[in-house]
């Protein structure tokens, strides 16, 4: 089936637009895909990246919420309850209570903390400006460059912007063959025409997910931009009106001056309303505003993690404990509902876990398309049009990106072999935790600018990851003795999950590597044969020597 091509010179314009902006981004791409895809589970990795949180799920409708603030008052100095402060409920990835709070200088400079508060002895396990864990808080910040100060989230935005260009260039370049290369998916041939087909059938295939993550995530890292004409346009450049739209709840007035408040309703009243009225519906985070004062309101977030819309937030009056401002799930305007859909729609919270898993296997997926698409670039140059200085600057950045790109796999055992090694007690851990990770991450890359191999390259890579990711599981028993299969009967499925993750990659990894190095020696065998061969024809095949002799013999 043949679709009617575009002219020569739109469908030349669409390729070489289509291969500088793939080509530009395509690392940055990696990063965001890779990491995000990691990020997924970021609630599910917490039991795994923090000891601590092994304990029995409690029901957080029997918590005592207000005791929660009383101990954290007692045990800091730091903490201003007329400032917005919150915390999460527990639940069964994260059974510790997660406590977030700050405080104000005379010059109004802010100061946050976070606390661990154990949900049945309130006894509070880590106090500071970040929990003694942040693993997978990492690699989901690394996803959208918050390591990048305050530019990387708009490079991350941008990314996503030219990744959807990219897209609508590659299917019109592909259009009149589209069907065709689809069904005609190969790994026979010539390498650039695997890549290809690869390329293109697998793109078909994540089509619909790229474009939403495409979409999603230029919205999320450019929202700042994209409000700014819509305040001009249609608020008179005033942006806090474009937030209430959005966030009704944000466009709450507070007085610094208000009466001080001398009772009130308290955060578990507020909870089992909340929870009795919408028993469908899990509390994410309760959390409040000017808490002493008469104008003081405590907000609610609640999400059935299964709806696209099934999420919604309701604030009450502090004085009163009637409902100011509510967002109900399933029932909202298309204003109050698109950022949450937004939101849904790029992190997977709904439709549970095996969204997840889809997600996460379509993501990988896109990985491979964007290595492809620089192994087309790179095969599609080095031919003798070219000369040898232009095609060693096409090997040379290939082999660039190649190394920044996989050796992100290594690095990410490495960060959790790190986690598990640097002592929980340690103060400030998470600092030496995370240069571990990105020290290790340059360290890897600059192994790979060495090897001019790319099977090589691809292969040592994916022998350190595999050999690291083997000894993740080992670490865990002998740090916290949470072995394998002791976690799987204690139904510490979080924990096992991780673990058997990491077993089941490492031997993958290894046995892919076994089967390259012997089809690799294979082959060479089959070379020495060949030639051996071709050199015994042709001496075979070579007239008898002459013999010549000379005058004084005769």
């Amino acid at each position: 089936m043949k679709l009617k091509a575009l002219k020569p010179r739109l469908h030349n314009a669409m390729f070489h637009t289509h291969t500088v902006s793939g080509i530009v981004i395509s690392f940055a791409l990696f990063v965001c895909f890779y990491a995000g895809a990691v990020a997924l589970f970021m609630d599910e990795l917490y039991q795994w990246e923090n000891p601590q949180a092994r304990i029995d799920y409690l029901d957080p409708t029997t918590e005592d919420y207000d005791t929660d603030i009383k101990v954290v008052s007692e045990n800091t100095t730091v903490f201003n309850k007329d400032l917005t402060f919150g915390m999460t409920p527990p639940t069964k990835a994260n059974p510790l209570i997660t406590f977030y709070g700050r405080d104000k200088d005379e010059q109004n400079n802010f100061s946050f903390f976070a606390a661990t508060i154990h949900p049945i002895t309130y006894e509070i396990l880590s106090m500071g400006e970040e929990p003694n864990t942040h693993m997978a808080r990492t690699i989901y910040e690394l996803h959208y460059f918050h390591q990048i100060p305050v530019v990387g989230i708009y490079l991350s935005g941008f990314v996503a912007f030219f990744f959807l260009f990219a897209i609508f260039t590659g299917v019109l370049t592909h259009w009149k063959n589209i069907v065709n290369k689809f069904y005609a998916f190969t790994t026979e041939g010539k390498w650039k025409q695997i890549w290809t087909n690869g390329h293109i059938s697998l793109g078909m295939i994540t089509l619909p997910f790229q474009i939403i993550y495409a979409v999603t995530g230029a919205l999320l890292g450019l929202s700042i931009l994209l409000l700014a004409p819509s305040a001009f346009l249609m608020y008179n450049g005033d942006t806090s009106e474009v937030v209430k739209a959005v966030r009704p709840d944000a466009g709450i007035k507070y007085d610094d001056e208000a009466l001080t408040l001398t009772e009130g309703t308290n955060f578990n009243t507020i909870y089992q309303k909340v929870s009795t009225e919408y028993p469908e519906n899990d509390v994410t985070y309760i959390y409040a505003t000017n808490y002493t004062k008469s104008d003081g309101t405590i907000g609610v977030r609640v999400d059935d993690y299964e709806g696209i819309a099934g999420d919604g937030i309701f604030v009450y009056g502090r004085d009163d404990g009637k409902l100011k401002v509510g967002i109900q799930p399933e029932v909202r305007s298309y204003a109050n509902g698109a950022y949450g859909v937004l939101i849904k729609l790029h992190y997977a919270t709904y439709g549970g876990i095996f969204l997840k898993i889809i997600y996460f296997i379509l993501a990988m997926i896109t990985c491979y398309i964007i290595i492809s698409g620089v192994m087309i670039w790179r095969t599609a140059r080095d031919k003798p049009i070219y000369t040898d200085k232009q095609r060693r600057f096409h090997h040379r950045v290939t082999k660039f990106y190649l190394a920044i790109t996989l050796s992100m796999f290594p690095a990410l055992a490495l960060i959790f072999l790190a986690n598990m090694l640097v002592p929980m007690d340690w103060e400030g851990r998470v600092f030496p935790v995370n240069a571990i990770f990105f020290s290790g991450w340059l360290v890897f890359t600059l192994m790979g600018l060495f090897w001019n191999n790319y099977r090589q390259l691809n292969r040592n890579y994916l022998l350190m990851g595999s050999v690291l990711g083997l000894l993740i599981p080992i670490a865990n028993g002998f740090v916290t003795g949470d072995w394998l299969w002791q976690s799987l009967m204690h139904k510490s499925y979080f924990v096992f999950s991780v673990d058997a993750a990491w077993l089941i990659i490492g031997i993958v990894g290894l046995l892919v590597c076994g089967y390259s190095l012997n089809r690799k020696s294979k082959k060479d065998i089959m070379q020495k044969v060949k030639v051996g061969a071709e050199s015994e024809r042709i001496s075979s095949e070579a007239p008898a020597p002459v013999l010549q002799i000379s005058a004084k013999e005769k």
